[in-house]
């Protein structure tokens, strides 16, 4: 059988929908002998030339890329897609990739008996490309009118759609994985005689809420280390700057996968403080509970609260509040019971998702 992948960016883009396609495609081929794969994707570096890549039985084509806006590929040219839907038995989309939805109601007529699966990673009416919605909408039904399967990864994310309520039918729930490289550990102690550690890792972006966590700490007995880049990079630091913190934060730009297990392993919180639904699901928060981190989320339409769920593996607050994350950090900070009990609970869930669960899914829809 041979699958072809269509995605955004891919590895070694670092981001929650790359990693959980890498997750997808080399669980799928890890534990099936009957599975290739093609992977097509923008580079996520500028580049005017196609690379191709091997690696086993998994193919990788980044195309030409030659700029970018707010992240987003501006490649209106996919030159590989008609032959490669002729050559594959599956073609599996991931969605939200406006550029490349356009092309493939170009030849849909192209994809006759095969199967379409639509993996649907967000919904962006909350999100800051919202207001493409009118003009986006109705292509995106053309697709999801062919398609045979749409794959959404938590029950939120499908009920706070406006778009795919017509087609629950179609619909599976298939939640992300955390990558097998950060191994499952025993339940953390409450930290004693020192500064809690708390952490945050992800891109720099608005929608990340960032700035309402540094404020959040201004007068908290805590470290916070912040391991990542992007736009808001620079106003982060000024913003730490004029709050005089700068004793308390520490920013790592780029982590290794190995740097990254050992942060994870030395903090003892992990907070994913994000405003808006364009955080569909945050697989960071498993990579933190596969560490026995308990979790301070927000509450969002999206998978977000399903995946560290409040009073149970940490504490859940509305979104753009400084002062609720500061309280539910206290709260978590001045007690030890509750500290052991969220770190416990947290480790027991992150069972839950695992990247031999979230691939033999997938393998039941390939194979369907």
């Amino acid at each position: 059988m041979k699958i072809l992948n269509i995605v955004k960016y891919y590895h070694p883009c670092q981001g929650g929908m790359e990693s959980v396609v890498k997750n997808i495609v080399e669980g799928v081929v890890a534990n099936s002998e009957i599975a290739d794969f093609t992977v097509y994707s923008n580079n996520h570096l500028r580049s005017f030339g196609k690379d191709t890549k091997r690696f086993d039985r998994i193919c990788v084509i980044k195309e030409v890329t030659p700029f970018y806006l707010k992240s987003q590929p501006l490649n209106l040219r996919y030159p590989s897609l008609k032959q490669l839907i002729n050559d594959h038995d599956v073609i599996h989309h991931h969605y939200p990739f406006p550029t490349m939805e356009v092309s493939l109601l170009r030849y849909l007529e192209r994809f006759g008996s095969k199967k379409f699966i639509i993996t649907w990673h967000a919904n962006i009416k909350n999100s800051r490309w919202s207001w493409i919605e009118k003009y986006y909408n109705p292509a995106i039904k053309k697709l999801l009118d062919r398609a045979d399967h749409i794959v959404v990864t938590s029950p939120q994310l499908f009920e706070a759609s406006d778009v795919l309520k017509n087609y629950k039918e179609k619909i599976k729930i298939i939640p992300l994985s955390f990558d097998p490289k950060y191994k499952i550990l025993n339940s953390k102690k409450y930290p004693e005689n020192r500064e809690f550690e708390l952490l945050f890792v992800g891109k720099l972006r608005k929608y990340k809420g960032v700035e309402y966590l540094i404020k959040a700490i201004e007068h908290l007995p805590i470290k916070l280390s912040i391991v990542g880049n992007g736009e808001e990079f620079y106003n982060l630091n000024k913003q730490i700057d004029d709050l005089k913190i700068r004793n308390k934060v520490r920013f790592i730009t780029f982590a290794s996968d190995e740097e990254l297990d050992e942060i994870y392993k030395k903090s003892d919180l992990f907070i994913l403080p994000s405003i808006n639904e364009a955080e569909a699901f945050g697989v960071v928060q498993l990579e933190a509970m596969a560490n026995a981190l308990p979790v301070i989320n927000t509450y969002l339409d999206s998978g977000v609260p399903f995946v560290s769920l409040n009073d149970f593996s940490g504490i859940t607050v509305e979104p753009k509040s400084s002062e609720a994350l500061k309280a539910a950090i206290a709260t978590i900070i001045k007690n030890k019971e509750l500290y052991e009990f969220f770190s416990s609970n947290a480790l027991e869930r992150s069972g839950l998702f695992t990247r031999e669960k979230m691939s033999q899914s997938y393998m039941r829809i390939y194979n369907d």
